[in-house]
């Protein structure tokens, strides 16, 4: 008697496998990507607590009273953040497409509803 698998036993191993990773493969490449995606955003948040930092120390208009009441809608750059220590020095990157962020990049700051709005990447 010969021992071994016979080439229906090892298709039927292969052929489950396969359902096995079909099955597998979405939920896994679901998960990371739901994960990159809530780093991003707490990246992004990140941000606008520094900016919301740099806000604190520095928006004041003349006589040194508060920005607060002015219409006008300022902005901070990442670079600035890094520079003035608010922010790691680090490169930044997108994580949902894995590309650098510029230093370039804004966050706006306006004035609402008697706080202050910080939005990271805005059109100032």
């Amino acid at each position: 008697m010969r021992k071994g698998f016979t080439l229906i036993e090892l298709m039927a191993v292969i052929i489950i496998l396969g359902i096995i990773l079909v099955i597998i493969i979405p939920n896994v490449t679901g998960i990371l990507n739901r994960s990159q995606e809530r780093l991003n955003e707490e990246q992004i948040r990140e941000v606008e607590n520094a900016a919301s930092q740099w806000g604190i120390r520095n928006l004041r208009i003349k006589d040194d009273k508060p920005y607060k009441g002015s219409s006008e809608v300022k902005f901070v750059t990442l670079d600035t953040l890094q520079k003035e220590g608010f922010l790691e020095n680090k490169d930044i990157r997108d994580l949902t497409d894995n590309s650098d962020v510029s230093l370039n990049t804004k966050v706006c700051i306006s004035y609402e509803n008697h706080q202050f709005v910080y939005e990271y990447g805005g059109d100032c």
